[in-house]
């Protein structure tokens, strides 16, 4: 089970959740939220069981061409444990600006994931499937 919450009080935040037996429920254990106003990502390690949380990003622009090209992608880690925020400030053009590519134009993407010893669950579990958030502050 996820969720993806798109433009909640300025940030869209997805969450990923997992089965626990015991009490017949989905606990979440992990929560990613980008906020356009100072490139900000955050990301919450929501289960104390060890495991690392991290974001999956993504920032296309759009050249003079008017095309969408990918131009930078990376990870914001969490490696500070349960119930802790790790946060990455990144730095992406604005939508209103001339970019790289000589054009106007910059959305992001991004993916909220789990990583344990054999196995990494995002939301989205693709990154195709996840949302475009147009990057203007």
């Amino acid at each position: 089970m996820s969720t993806h919450s798109y433009e909640s009080a300025g940030e869209s935040c997805s969450e990923v959740f997992v089965w626990n037996p015991r009490s017949l429920s989905y606990d979440r254990t992990a929560k990613g939220c980008f906020t356009r106003y100072g490139d900000k990502w955050s990301i919450q390690d929501s289960l104390a069981d060890g495991n690392q949380t991290f974001i999956y990003w993504e920032n296309w622009l759009r050249g003079a061409n008017g095309v969408w090209q990918p131009y930078r992608h990376g990870w914001c880690n969490n490696n500070l444990g349960a119930p802790n925020w790790g946060a990455c400030n990144k730095d992406y053009y604005e939508s209103s600006s001339t970019n790289y590519y000589e054009g106007q134009g910059s959305r992001v993407r991004f993916q909220t994931c789990r990583r344990d010893l054999v196995n990494t669950s995002c939301t989205p579990s693709d990154i195709s499937d996840a949302p475009w958030i147009n990057n203007n502050a």
